[in-house]
C-alpha cells in the first residue's frame, strides 16, 4: 500500500536526541520485569474510543441529541428512557442498532432505521467526551516535549468528528485512522506507520489503549511498551501490558524534565 502523504501537523520530523534514547533504553533495562522507574519516552500513542474518549459519557450526551432532534416522534418519556433504549440497542452505530432502536417502545411515530442510522453517523461524533485527565495528560506531554500520537480503527469522518469534539488535534503530532491508511489494529503495520510519522522507534514509544487484543497485544507485538486501561467492553485477565486503573495513572510513569 502506498503511504499517504498527509500529516496532522506541519512540524518537521525530528529524531529523538541520542541522549534521550540512551536514557530510555538504560532505565527500561534496569526495570525489565515491572518498569518500576519513571522514564521519558520519545512518544506516547493513544487509542481513541474508551481510552481518550469516554464512550459511555458520549452515549449519554448523544441520548440528549436524539431526544431533542426527534422530540416530535417520541412518546412522552424521560431522557433516561431514551438513554436506556440506546444502551439496550447499542451495536456501535450499525444498521442493526438503528433497526432495533426504530422498533423500541420510545416512538409515537417511529423514524425508519435509515433515518436513525444517518442521524447516528452525522451526530454521534459530536457527542465525544474526554475521560477525566485526558486533556491534562496531553498537555503534560507537550510540556515534557513528548510527542503525541493517535491510532484509531474506524470510519474517517466519524473518528475525525470525535477528535474535533474533543479538541485534541492541536495536542497531537500524528493522527492515524485505519480507513485512511489501509491497515488497522492489531496489525503491526499501522503501529509502524505511526512510528515512522513520529520519527522514533518502537523501543522509544509507548501505546495506551483499552482493548486487550487490538491495542495491548497489537502494540506489544509491534515492539512498543503497552499500557492497558480496562475501560471498554472487552475484558481480559492477563494482557501483556502494564495495567492502569485510569488514564490519569500514566502521569506517574513519566519523569519530569
Amino acid at each position: 500500500r502506498a503511504r499517504p502523504s498527509w500529516r496532522s501537523t506541519d512540524q518537521p520530523r525530528a529524531h529523538p536526541k541520542a541522549a534521550l534514547a540512551m536514557s530510555l533504553r538504560g532505565e527500561a533495562a534496569e526495570g525489565v520485569s515491572g518498569y518500576t522507574k519513571a522514564v521519558t519516552p520519545a512518544a506516547i500513542i493513544f487509542d481513541l474510543d474508551d481510552t481518550l474518549a469516554n464512550r459511555a459519557a458520549g452515549l449519554a450526551k448523544y441520548a440528549s441529541m436524539l431526544a431533542e432532534d426527534f422530540s416530535a416522534h417520541l412518546h412522552s418519556c424521560s431522557l433516561s428512557d431514551v438513554h436506556a433504549a440506546l444502551l439496550a440497542t447499542d451495536d456501535f452505530g450499525s444498521i442493526k442498532q438503528a433497526l432495533a432502536l426504530a422498533k423500541s417502545s420510545l416512538w409515537r411515530t417511529a423514524p425508519s432505521e435509515h433515518v436513525l442510522f444517518d442521524h447516528w453517523t452525522s451526530r454521534f461524533g459530536a457527542a465525544a467526551t474526554p475521560f477525566p485527565g485526558a486533556i491534562e495528560l496531553l498537555q503534560t506531554m507537550r510540556r515534557l516535549r513528548i510527542k503525541g500520537g493517535l491510532i484509531t480503527n474506524g470510519d474517517s469522518a466519524m473518528q475525525r468528528s470525535k477528535i474535533a469534539a474533543l479538541g485534541i488535534e492541536p495536542l497531537l503530532d500524528v493522527i492515524v485512522i485505519s480507513s485512511e491508511v489501509g491497515a488497522q489494529k492489531p496489525e503491526s503495520s499501522i503501529f509502524n506507520f505511526a512510528l515512522g510519522e513520529l520519527g522514533c522507534t518502537a523501543a522509544e514509544a509507548w501505546f495506551v489503549g483499552d482493548h486487550p487484543d487490538q491495542d495491548v497485544r497489537g502494540a506489544a507485538m509491534a515492539g512498543l511498551r503497552a499500557f492497558w486501561v480496562p475501560t471498554g467492553s472487552a475484558r481480559d485477565s492477563n494482557p501483556p501490558g502494564t495495567q492502569l486503573n485510569s488514564l490519569e495513572d500514566l502521569q506517574g510513569y513519566l519523569r519530569p524534565l
